[in-house]
């Protein structure tokens, strides 16, 4: 029995420097698993709210002034072709002509 106890105490000082040792190691990975967790948790209680927005329906028109791609029932319209993202960049656009 003291011989079991004596490998015990020799192995756990051994682990102890073992730590003591990669002790920053040690820290960092149990940093990393931490910001894992918050980032899982972070995700499932975003996750439901993502879920629940539509999805815009119809095809995108691109703005000819900015660039900017808008879903074409939100877009401006003006004549058969010409979509406009915003009021300001219509308005824009018909100064320049």
């Amino acid at each position: 029995m003291k011989e079991a106890f004596f490998i015990l105490i020799v192995l756990i000082v051994l682990a102890g420097f073992t730590a003591f040792r990669y002790r920053r190691q040690i820290n960092a990975m149990l940093n990393l698993w931490r910001t894992l967790q918050t980032i899982r948790q972070t995700e499932q209680s975003n996750g439901n709210r993502i879920q629940d927005e539509p999805a815009a329906a119809g095809p995108l028109v691109n703005c000819p002034k900015c660039g900017t791609w808008v879903p074409e029932e939100k877009a401006i319209k003006l004549g058969s072709s010409a979509y406009y993202c915003s009021t300001k960049c219509l308005e824009a656009s018909v100064r320049t002509v």
